[in-house]
């Protein structure tokens, strides 16, 4: 009888350790769902499919991923033209570099972060500690997952680590993370927590903290939040690093980025001087560069073919 009790005891706890919380459930809903926009693109901008049969060796994938839309509890999928691979992107598909062919890959990574329930005991706490992060980092639901790691910032890394972690899996080695944003703000982020993973990145005007740019007198809780998630970057592992960026960004510039330049392996692109003109639909110059204008006429859109050259 008590052999019985133990084993049923076992199997109870076994069952509430493997038990899937209800956000867990809730990311796997979403992952399902922006996955079936994700593709590889050819240089005309067309999704398609990879040959069984490809070279994985000689084969480099620049995974792109796009901005954030500023909402946890939106999916943030790939329908809408600014957040689909951009043309300075998929025009290196099928382009030599030495032996390696590149092929260019869409990664939709828009998962829901935090509820609003969340989202305001959150930022209450956060206040009542004045402003300190720390005081928020260790906040959990009632299931016990921190509620840092259910904001929409750490599932889209989650979202991007999960597809490298699958091509690597299937014998995929050269991988260039690439995007916009917030997407090329992971970008960095993954890239100095997993630098023997990922070969590069090339980030479009990274940026996570709102209009942090255009604000002249940001108050404490902006600041201290701003600096959190640039502690997330080790800026002394970056390495092969292509940044683009614009003195008139309204959410980080030529001026705050300046700090990425800690690193002698991060090539800054000002692009401040381009013709092509910003458009509202893109918030303005925080696009420019993954504007098809820049991708056909500005000649620093091909500093990418050079900097991988100098990676392979």
């Amino acid at each position: 009888m008590k052999i019985k009790l133990i084993l049923i005891l076992l199997l109870f706890l076994n069952n509430i350790a493997f038990a899937k919380t209800k956000f867990e459930k809730r990311f796997e809903k979403d992952l399902n769902k922006i996955s079936k926009l994700n593709s590889f693109v050819d240089n005309e901008g067309n999704p398609y499919e990879l040959d069984e049969n490809i070279n994985k060796d000689k084969t480099i994938i620049i995974i792109y991923t796009h901005g954030a839309s500023g909402s946890d509890r939106k999916v943030e999928g790939c329908n809408k033209f600014w957040r689909k691979i951009p043309q300075i992107i998929y025009q290196l598909d099928g382009i030599k570099i030495k032996d390696y062919t590149i092929k260019t890959y869409q990664l939709c990574s828009g998962a829901r972060g935090w509820t609003q329930k969340e989202e305001d005991k959150f930022w209450e706490i956060y206040d009542k500690n004045n402003q300190e992060v720390k005081s928020v980092l260790n906040l959990k639901d009632k299931n016990g997952v921190l509620l840092i790691d259910k904001w929409a910032g750490t599932t889209k890394r989650k979202v991007m680590k999960l597809k490298i972690d699958e091509f690597r899996k299937n014998g995929f080695k050269n991988i260039v993370l690439s995007g916009q944003s917030a997407g090329g703000w992971a970008s960095l982020v993954l890239k100095s927590n997993f630098p023997s993973e990922i070969d590069g990145v090339i980030a479009f005007h990274p940026a996570r903290s709102g209009k942090f740019a255009k604000t002249k007198k940001p108050h404490n809780g902006w600041v201290n939040w701003r600096k959190y998630k640039i502690s997330l970057i080790r800026v002394e592992k970056l390495d092969n690093v292509l940044v683009y960026a614009h003195e008139k960004d309204k959410f980080e510039n030529t001026k705050t980025l300046k700090f990425l330049s800690e690193s002698k392996n991060v090539k800054f692109l000002d692009v401040s001087d381009t013709k092509c003109k910003g458009k509202i639909t893109t918030a303005g110059y925080h696009a420019i560069s993954i504007s098809d204008c820049f991708a056909s006429q500005d000649p620093r859109a091909k500093e990418i073919i050079k900097y991988l050259k100098q990676i392979y």
